[in-house]
């Protein structure tokens, strides 16, 4: 079963968003520095909406200028009819005023919609209400009192206008924008993972057995490594399918409304009837480092071989694949064939080995079609040749290049990474960008959407800026761990770079000889450099 990705009439979203937009038209109307006044206020449900985001990277504006082009273009292509010509009243956007002057309405009038005073443009708004129809070439109503004007219109359309906003308005930014946009090309990225609901209990002391402690907090939200992915290379500005199963229940439902919020598309997840939920519990300390046991419900809530069959088309005309070790292994084996089959013609494929799969291995063939493998040790360490401790990384990590045919892997470390690539020179460490917190399980899913991203950006030419970029991603997450979306925008990965200051010096291959003494090692950390790394 597949839902549709139209969010629920009447939604708590919707509400919540109709509330902001009915007490923003007051006191000067939708305007940037009253969002910016706002951000923190009745404004912050408008200013967190995807298409808001999408639109601040996009077109690199900040988020209450993004806002309001956003409302505007909705209120201009979304609504029908005198909607919208209420709708620009009531915010004061000013969105016609060239058809209006065009068609001789006269500049008092035009100015007076668009004034500061809700009254003022209340008045001119019945007060020329044919002209204003006649001018966009809308068939008027017969003109509402001052009082059905305040006590049901503008409700009406502004309720319209919020459930467009949530709905469509990703669609109507797509049809508006180039390829390639400030410097980033606007890419399509698929993540076949797990989506199911974190328990995290947040506490300070790791009771002793038989023993119980206090939690200081508590959330239940929606969480998983393919829906952490999917929402973290949204907020990149990238267009992005989940596929995923859920539960028809009501957490199954709050995970679909959640993504969709999330600007993530959802028409291609599986909903599973009669079932329960998985879950994942977490116990979370107070540097954002954690513990965590999951019940997948995988007997029930799984996505079978014919469920990655039917995908293929859109995996294929995808930028990038990311794909999790959360689904069956005969699953993610599938897709590697059906990626193999492509031959060249196949998106990025960027692989997350977790939960690692208790029963064995993936299968060589698989791996031979992943391009980037990011990983924590632990995770990868039965890859690594016989005989050898399976947490010394270096032997590991030259088996699946060398043996098993990985392109790149990338072992995340507290705030940085150490990369071993066929692509790049060698294998090099990419700087630990301070953080006073330890890296979240959100963060290696910011990494992953990251190098996604400047992936996309460089037509898939891997090197060390690419990587740091990722890693400052990554060091992102965690620095606003606590927050209730840490998933960086690019605004803010860039601001971390700025802040870090930090560039890679590649190491050199393990046989070559060491760098003359006084000069800085291979793979060593430069900083304090006024060269900045390429966004």
């Amino acid at each position: 079963m597949v839902m549709s990705d139209r969010p629920r009439p009447g939604s708590a979203d919707e509400q919540v968003l109709c509330h902001a937009l009915e007490k923003l038209r007051g006191r000067g109307g939708l305007r940037a520095a009253r969002l910016r006044a706002e951000a923190k206020g009745i404004a912050e449900p408008l200013l967190d909406l995807p298409a808001v985001r999408r639109w601040a990277t996009l077109h690199d504006l900040d988020l209450p200028h993004a806002a309001v082009a956003v409302v505007t273009e909705c209120v201009r292509t979304g609504l029908r009819g005198s909607e919208r010509i209420v709708a620009d009243a009531v915010l004061g956007l000013g969105a016609f005023g060239k058809e209006y002057a065009r068609a001789g309405v006269e500049p008092k009038v035009i100015a007076d919609i668009a004034s500061d005073l809700l009254s003022r443009r209340r008045r001119a708004l019945l007060g020329s209400w044919s002209r204003l129809h006649a001018a966009l070439g809308v068939h008027p109503d017969e003109t509402p009192s001052d009082r059905s004007l305040r006590g049901s219109h503008e409700g009406q359309v502004l309720r319209e206008l919020a459930q467009h906003l949530l709905s469509s308005s990703p669609a109507v930014l797509d049809n508006r924008t180039p390829a390639v946009h400030n410097g980033h090309r606007l890419g399509r990225v698929v993540v076949v993972g797990g989506a199911v609901m974190d328990a995290t209990f947040k506490t300070r002391v790791l009771p002793a057995r038989e023993m119980s402690s206090e939690a200081y907090a508590f959330d239940l939200s929606p969480g998983g490594k393919g829906l952490m992915q999917a929402m973290a290379a949204s907020r990149l500005g990238l267009e992005v399918s989940l596929l995923a199963a859920v539960a028809d229940d009501p957490f199954g439902a709050q995970i679909l409304d959640h993504l969709r919020h999330e600007g993530v598309d959802t028409s291609m997840m599986k909903v599973v009837e009669d079932v329960r939920s998985p879950f994942t519990g977490i116990i979370e300390f107070e540097l954002g480092d954690s513990l965590a046991v999951n019940w997948r419900n995988d007997h029930e809530v799984r996505l079978d071989v014919r469920d990655v069959e039917r995908a293929l088309p859109a995996i294929a005309a995808a930028d990038a694949l990311l794909v999790t070790f959360e689904i069956p292994r005969e699953s993610l084996q599938r897709i590697m064939s059906l990626i193999a089959e492509r031959g060249d013609d196949r998106p990025l494929v960027i692989v997350t080995p977790g939960q690692p799969y208790d029963d064995g291995v993936v299968s060589g063939k698989a791996l031979a079609q992943v391009d980037y493998l990011v990983a924590h040790q632990w995770e990868i360490g039965r890859y690594g040749p016989p005989g050898e401790l399976p947490y010394d990384t270096d032997p590991v990590a030259d088996r699946l290049l060398g043996y098993y045919g990985v392109e790149t892997v990338c072992i995340p470390v507290t705030g940085g990474c150490r990369i071993y690539s066929t692509t790049a020179s060698g294998y090099f460490d990419v700087p630990t960008i301070p953080s006073p917190y330890r890296e979240s399980s959100a963060a290696r899913d910011a990494f992953c959407a990251a190098l996604a991203a400047k992936l996309i950006d460089q037509r898939g030419e891997f090197s060390e800026s690419v990587a740091l970029w990722a890693t400052a991603a990554m060091a992102a997450a965690a620095a606003d761990h606590g927050v209730a979306n840490p998933m960086p925008d690019r605004r803010r990965i860039d601001q971390m770079l700025a802040r870090s200051r930090l560039s890679v010096v590649p190491r050199l291959p393990r046989d070559a000889v060491p760098g003359a003494p006084g000069d800085a090692a291979p793979g060593d950390v430069v900083s304090g450099s006024s060269e900045q790394t390429p966004a």
